[in-house]
Formats: structure tokens, C-alpha cells, sequence
């Protein structure tokens, strides 16, 4: 008995079936052709890029983030569980093998018609059923290979999740530093614009101006100062995202105390071309491909239930009437034999089941597309927003020493007795407007520089699963 067991346990596992699911080519769609020197880029967006800007403060917030990040902590819980459903789709692939025993005490009717009527009688069992179904068509596989996919693409998802928080933690962190720059600059605009408002005052007095003129200077005052509050807002609304991404409160956020560099860092030297290997390093292009993947194998479990689905199942134990007796070699009982399912008649449940995963595939399908051409796009937008922001910096510090040397001449004037002092409070505030334009930019350009990083994979290679 125990070698018919064994064997039908060999045979079992020895039998395999073909897939019905269809052969998979993942058609990348035309893209551009990467421009520059692809392997420098490639060197500089490594998997903690952000640390290259030597900011502690900054490693410290991305790292608290890390650890305390709601979403971060979601997608790893959607990882787990795509594991435990792949782990469960590779045991459906093997035999199953359940032990029972029982003791029943039971009385038959007096008024059947069996001669064993009205006895009273005990049973005793103990036994082990084995039972497999043989995966001829491929279907149990595909369940696997489609576990194993979505299993992947939640990993790649969790990817996307940690790369657009690092990138919003940096952002928002740059911008608080910007805003306070700002701020210190625009206060220094506040007393100018002052000044200025003070020194008309005085004209009016001695009727050197009309109100008219002086009522000017208090508007540019109140307004100096309107802008002045409206920032120091901006700093308040980006402290509490800050917290919030990095998963405290702004009380607590508060409370901790952290510090800011007082200037913005120089941006990192980025060189202008595409990485040959960006299909593989975005993980929300991964995602997609594996999603596609699940749907092709999905196709081969639908159409499996065309077929004729065979189980083997076989049993083995010892049953008596007498427990003393359970044990001794006459008490054995053993069972074994296939079973077949074949379907007949449906009114198209199986086709439509098909169908329906046939079309998920073309979705799948279009939507790596899609991930593939908007990947290539935003590396595209980045590079240009860089550019741009390279110029307009450029410009814009020409036009600061322009202000400076502006500041200059007026104050030789003024000295000179030429002009009145006004000229130098106009070109003073000239250059702190300028100055505040130019923090502007730069912390634009910090932000191109994060998306780029974030559009080129952001380093996920060296994540540890």
C-alpha cells in the first residue's frame, strides 16, 4: 500500500503540461536616440544621489522619510502581499497530502429492511489522502509565472513610491531654503522702500513735493511689505508639507528643530543625453512590462478551462470496529484513481473569460507603451528646463551687476551732490529685487535637476528588496 502511495506521488510530480498562453514580444515603440555622453549620466544618478549636494540636514529629513513615509510603508505592505500570493500560486502546483482519524459509536434503524438492523457498533479510522491535479494545459504555471509578475511590478511600484518621495523631500527642503533667503533679502527691500517712503515724507514737509508723490512712495513701502508677509506664509505652508512627507506634524516638526543651510547649493554638473539602459532603470516602466507579462500568462489560465482538467487522488489507511484491532495489518483499506472535469455547455462563460483577458493584455500592452514614451519625454522636458534655467540665471546675474554698478554710480552722485538721495534707494532696491528673481531661479533649477534624477530612475538599482 505504501508503495502505491509512492508511486502515484512520483507520477504526479514527474507530469507536466504545455501553456496556452501566448508567446510574449514586448514591442518597445520608436524612440529618440539618446544624445551625449550616456555614460557619464549614468554615473551620476546613483541610488542616494541627493547626498552629493554635502547637505546633512537634508540626509537626515530623507532619511526620516524613509522610515516614517505612510505611502512608502503601504507599498511595501502591497509587496508582501503580492509575495504571499505567489508563494500561494507555486504550493497549487504541488500535491496535497491531509491526515485524518475518527471514532464513531452508532445504532442502524430496527425497521430497515438490512439484516445488520437495530446493532449497535463502533468505527475506528485513521488515514491520509493524497490528491493532485495534473497541469497538462499549463494553467497552474501561468497562475505562477502571472504571480510572479505582479509580484515584480509591486516591487517596482514601491520603487516609484521611495524615488518621488526622496525627490519631494529635496524639493520642498530647497524651496524652504530659497523662501528664507528670500526673506532675508525682502526685509533688507522692507527698510529700503522705508527709507525711501521717510525721505518723501520729509520733501513734503518742506514742500519740495505734492502728497501725490509722497502717497507713491507709502504705496511701494505697504506693498515691500505685503510681499514680505506673503513669503513668510510660504514658509509656514512649506514647513508643514515638509513634515508631513517626512511624517510628523508640524508640531512636531516644530519641536525638533531642525536647521537649513543658509544658501542654496551649486547644482550638480549634468551632461545632456539619455542612458541606453533607461528602459530598465525607470521602475514604473518595469511595472508595466511585468503587468504585461501577468496579463499574457492570464491568457493561458483562461483558455485552460476549455480543456479537460485530470486529478489523481489516492487514499490510504486502517479502519475496525474494535480499537484494540486498528493496527494489525487486516484493518488496512487503500483507494486510489484519476478524476476527470470536462466541460460541456457554458453559454460562453470560458470565451468570454478568454476575451476579457485578451483585451487586459491590449491594455497592459498600450500602457507599457505609453510608460515607455512618457519616461523618454520627461528626461526630454528636464534637460530643456535645465537648459533654460542655465540661461536665465546668466541673465539675470548680468543684470545684477548692472544694479550694482547702478548702486555705485548714484552713491558717486549723490556724494557729489548731483542727485538726491532717492537714486540711491532706487538702485539699492533695484538689486534686492534682482537678488530675490535670481533665488528664484536657482531654486528652479535645483527642482529641474531633482526631476531629472527622478526621470532617469533615481538610483532604485541599488535598493535592497
Amino acid at each position: 500500500m505504501k508503495h502505491n502511495i509512492s508511486l502515484l506521488l512520483a507520477l504526479a510530480l514527474s507530469i507536466g503540461g504545455c501553456s496556452l498562453a501566448p508567446n510574449l514580444q514586448i514591442q518597445t515603440p520608436e524612440l529618440p536616440a539618446a544624445k551625449g555622453d550616456t555614460n557619464t549620466t549614468e554615473q551620476i544618478v546613483t541610488a542616494e544621489w541627493w547626498k552629493r549636494y554635502q547637505d546633512p540636514s537634508l540626509d537626515a529629513l530623507i532619511d526620516e522619510a524613509l522610515r516614517n513615509s505612510d505611502d512608502l510603508k503601504l507599498s511595501i505592505s502591497n509587496v508582501n502581499t503580492a509575495k504571499a500570493l505567489l508563494g500561494l500560486s507555486e504550493a497549487q502546483r504541488y500535491p496535497t497530502l491531509n491526515a485524518s482519524a475518527s471514532a464513531t459509536r452508532q445504532k442502524t434503524s430496527e425497521e430497515s429492511l438490512s439484516p445488520m438492523g437495530g446493532m449497535i457498533y463502533n468505527t475506528y479510522g485513521l488515514s491520509a489522502t493524497l490528491g493532485y491535479e495534473i497541469d497538462f494545459w499549463g494553467k497552474l504555471k501561468n497562475q505562477e509565472n502571472a504571480a510572479l509578475s505582479e509580484f515584480t511590478a509591486t516591487q517596482a511600484e514601491r520603487d516609484t513610491v521611495r524615488i518621488t518621495l526622496v525627490s519631494s523631500v529635496a524639493e520642498a527642503y530647497f524651496n524652504l531654503v530659497a523662501i528664507k533667503r528670500q526673506i532675508e533679502i525682502t526685509e533688507q527691500s522692507v527698510e529700503a522702500f522705508k527709507e525711501g517712503y521717510e525721505y518723501r515724507l520729509r520733501q513734503h514737509r518742506f514742500g519740495e513735493i505734492d502728497p501725490m508723490t509722497a502717497e507713491q512712495a507709502h504705496t511701494l513701502y505697504a506693498n515691500a511689505k505685503l510681499s514680505l508677509e506673503g513669503l513668510k506664509e510660504s514658509k509656514s505652508l512649506n514647513e508643514n508639507a515638509l513634515a508631513l512627507l517626512v511624517g510628523r506634524t508640524p508640531k512636531e516638526m516644530g519641536e525638533m528643530g531642525f536647521t537649513t543651510v543658509t544658501e542654496l547649493p551649486k547644482p550638480l554638473s549634468i551632461p545632456a543625453g539619455i542612458p541606453s539602459d533607461l528602459l530598465q532603470r525607470r521602475p514604473d516602466i518595469r511595472s508595466a512590462e511585468e503587468m504585461l507579462r501577468a496579463a499574457n500568462a492570464n491568457i493561458g489560465v483562461a483558455k485552460a478551462a476549455y480543456f479537460p482538467s485530470i486529478s489523481l487522488s489516492g487514499n490510504i489507511g486502517l479502519e475496525s470496529s474494535e480499537l484494540n484491532r486498528l493496527m494489525q495489518n487486516s484493518a488496512g483499506v487503500w483507494g486510489i484513481g484519476p478524476s476527470l472535469n470536462v466541460p460541456l455547455l457554458d453559454f460562453g462563460r470560458i470565451k468570454n473569460q478568454v476575451e476579457s483577458t485578451e483585451s487586459k493584455k491590449e491594455t497592459a500592452q498600450i500602457q507599457y507603451a505609453k510608460s515607455v514614451k512618457n519616461a523618454f519625454k520627461e528626461v526630454y522636458d528636464s534637460l530643456k528646463k535645465i537648459e533654460s534655467s542655465n540661461a536665465k540665471i546668466t541673465a539675470q546675474e548680468e543684470g545684477i551687476d548692472a544694479y550694482v554698478k547702478l548702486l555705485s554710480l548714484s552713491q558717486i552722485r549723490y556724494d557729489a551732490g548731483y542727485v538726491d538721495y532717492l537714486n540711491v534707494l532706487d538702485a539699492k532696491r533695484g538689486e534686492l529685487d534682482a537678488q530675490v528673481n535670481l533665488v528664484g531661479l536657482q531654486v528652479q533649477q535645483l527642482a529641474n535637476q531633482i526631476t531629472l534624477y527622478k526621470a532617469l530612475g533615481g538610483g532604485w538599482q541599488s535598493q535592497a528588496e
